[in-house]
C-alpha cells in the first residue's frame, strides 16, 4: 500500500480518533522491537508516526525532500509499521535486480489476502509468483501473443478507436473513456478470446467496475494497516464498495471460465482461459505452490485487466496532452509518420525501427508524465541486510521511481518536455532511454511492456496520421496537474481531433 493513501485518516471525527488511539496503544510495542540501524527518516509522533508530516502534502515532493535530508534509503514510520523508500538509479538497481530475490515479495494485507487471496499475478509472492508469472508469459508466447496475431487484434482495436474519434467532427471531446475501452478490449481477446462491441452493456460495465476499484483502492488501502477500520460504522473507506465490485468483475469472469470449459478445444487453445484451464487438467502435484485452481485464474485475469487497461490508457492520456501543448513536437511526429508509412495504409510494428522520433517522444511521455512513480509496494518477508541497515521484517518497501525520472544529474532540464534529449547526433536514441523505469524492474517488472509498448505505437501513430489535435480553444490548454493514486493520472480534459485531408 502506497504511504500517500494514508493522509485520508486525518478527517476523523472524535470519537474515531479515540479508537485509532486506544487500538494504536495495543500496538505500538511493535515499533520496540525493530533493530538499531533501520534506515534513517523522521522521528514522528508516537503511536501515529508521520502520518502528519503528508498532511495535504505531494507526497513526491515530501520524499524528495526528505531523501536531501537522509539519502537515497530512508523510513517512515506509518502507525504501527515501518515504510522503507528506496530513492535513486543505483539504490533501486541494487535493491531490486542485484537483491532480487529478497526483494520481490509483497507485503500482505487486508486487501490481499482477504479480496485476493494472496493469488494471482500481481499480489503474490515467494514460488507462487515465481510459478504464474512464468506460465502466463510462456502461454502468451506459445499463443502468438507476441506475435503478428496480437498485432492484428489491436490493429482491430485502433481502426474502432479512430471511427469513434472521427465521429466528433472536431468537436471538443475527451478521448481518455473509449482509450479505456480499446485496450481492455485488448485484453478480452487474449483472455476470452473475443472482442466486445463498445456499446455492449456487460462490456461497459466491467470497464466502469475496473476503473472505479482501482480508483477506491488508494483510498481503502489503508485497511491493509488498520484492519480494524473496516467495523467502523457506514463505509467510510469504501470497503463495502470494493469487496461487491471486485464480486462483480469475479462472477463476470467467472462466467467466462465456465463457458470456455464447455467449448475448449485441448488440442488448439485459443486464448489465456483455455490454456489455464488445460493445464489445470494436467495438473497432478500437489508440491508446487500453484494449483491451477479456478481462483488462481479468475484473480489472474482480473489482475490482467487492472494491470493493463489503466496504465496504458493514462499513457495515452498524457501522451495526448504533451501533443496538445507542444505542436511542433506533433508536426514533426507526424512528419515521420508520413515519410515512413504514408497516409494509404495503417502503420505496422515493422515500421517502428524507422521512427526513432516516435520512440524519443513516448521514452519522453514515460520520464515526463511519470505514470507510476512509487510502483506497487514490496514487503519484507524477513529481516533484510542492505547497504549496512537492516530492513525488519515485516517492513513495506517503496521503489521511488520518481527519484529517478526527475533526477537532474540524469536528466537535464528535468521539468522541461524534450524528447530530443533521447537522441544522439545520428539521430537514432542514445541509450539513456535505459534510465527510464517506466514499467518497474527486477523480479517484479511488469510483465505487460511488451503488450504496452505495441499498443502505445500501434494506437498513437495511427491517431497523429489521421488527426492534428488542438486545445479545445486556443485560450484553453489543459493542465499538467495530476492525480496520484495507483497510477499519476492527468487531470481530464478534451481537446480537439481535426481530421487530416
Amino acid at each position: 500500500m502506497n504511504i500517500f493513501e494514508f493522509t485520508s485518516l486525518v478527517n476523523f471525527n472524535t470519537v474515531t480518533v479515540t479508537i485509532v488511539v486506544v487500538l494504536l496503544i495495543l500496538l505500538v510495542s511493535r515499533s520496540l522491537q525493530w533493530p538499531a540501524n533501520i534506515p534513517p527518516g523522521p522521528t514522528g509522533y508516537p503511536i501515529i508516526g508521520c502520518i502528519t508530516l503528508l498532511r495535504n502534502r505531494n507526497i513526491l515532493e515530501v520524499f524528495r525532500e526528505l531523501r536531501g535530508q537522509y539519502g537515497d534509503v530512508f523510513s517512515l514510520k506509518i502507525g504501527p509499521n515501518l515504510n522503507v523508500i528506496i530513492n535513486g538509479r543505483e539504490a533501486l538497481r541494487e535493491a531490486f535486480i542485484k537483491q532480487g530475490d529478497e526483494f520481490a515479495d509483497r507485503p500482505g494485507g487486508f486487501l490481499e489476502e482477504k479480496m485476493f487471496q494472496e493469488k494471482g499475478i500481481v499480489f503474490s509472492s515467494g514460488n507462487y509468483v515465481k510459478q504464474i508469472r512464468t506460465f502466463t508469459s510462456a502461454t502468451f508466447r506459445n499463443l502468438g501473443f507476441e506475435k503478428r496475431s496480437l498485432e492484428l487484434r489491436i490493429q482491430e482495436e485502433v481502426t474502432a478507436y479512430l471511427e469513434i474519434i472521427e465521429k466528433q467532427n472536431g468537436e471538443p471531446y475527451d478521448m481518455k473513456g473509449v482509450a479505456v475501452l480499446a485496450v481492455s478490449n485488448v485484453i478480452c481477446s487474449m483472455t476470452f478470446g473475443n472482442r466486445f462491441d463498445y456499446n455492449d452493456t456487460k462490456f461497459k460495465r466491467l470497464t466502469t467496475l475496473i476503473s472505479e476499484t482501482l480508483r477506491l483502492l488508494v483510498v481503502g488501502g489503508v485497511i491493509n494497516t488498520f484492519p480494524w477500520l473496516r467495523f467502523l460504522p457506514g463505509d467510510r473507506f469504501s470497503i463495502k464498495k470494493i469487496v461487491d465490485n471486485i464480486k462483480e468483475i469475479k462472477d463476470f469472469i467467472g462466467e467466462q471460465i465456465q463457458e470456455h470449459r464447455h467449448k475448449m478445444d485441448r488440442d488448439n487453445p485459443r486464448d489465456f482461459i483455455e490454456a489455464f484451464l488445460i493445464q489445470q487438467q494436467k495438473k497432478n502435484s500437489s508440491d508446487e505452490d500453484l494449483k491451477f485452481d479456478d481462483m488462481d485464474l479468475m484473480i489472474s485475469v482480473m489482475n490482467l485487466f487492472f494491470a493493463g487497461t489503466d496504465t496504458t490508457a493514462t499513457i495515452i492520456h498524457w501522451a495526448m496532452l504533451f501533443l496538445i501543448h507542444n505542436k511542433p513536437i506533433q508536426d514533426k511526429l507526424r512528419q515521420e509518420i508520413m515519410t515512413v508509412v504514408g497516409s494509404s495504409r495503417l502503420p505496422s510494428l515493422a515500421d517502428k525501427t524507422d521512427m526513432p522520433y516516435y520512440e524519443a517522444f513516448m521514452t519522453e511521455v514515460f520520464r515526463k508524465g511519470n505514470i507510476v512513480p512509487l510502483s506497487l509496494p514490496h514487503g519484507a518477508k524477513k529481516d533484510i541486510s542492505f547497504r549496512g541497515m537492516v530492513i525488519p521484517k515485516g517492513s513495506t518497501i517503496m521503489p521511488n521511481f520518481d527519484s529517478v525520472m526527475s533526477n537532474p544529474d540524469l536528466f537535464e532540464d528535468p521539468d522541461e518536455f524534450r524528447p530530443e534529449r533521447f537522441l544522439g547526433q545520428d539521430g537514432k536514441m542514445n541509450g539513456k532511454e535505459r534510465d527510464v523505469m517506466a514499467f518497474s524492474l527486477g523480479r517484479r517488472v511488469c510483465l505487460g511492456e511488451s503488450l504496452a509498448r505495441m499498443e502505445l505505437f500501434l494506437f498513437m501513430t495511427s491517431l497523429l496520421q489521421r488527426f492534428e489535435f488542438l486545445p479545445e480553444s486556443p485560450d484553453k490548454l489543459p493542465t499538467f496537474d495530476a492525480t496520484l493514486g495507483i497510477t499519476r493520472a492527468a487531470k481530464d480534459y478534451s481537446c480537439r481531433a481535426i481530421k487530416i485531408q
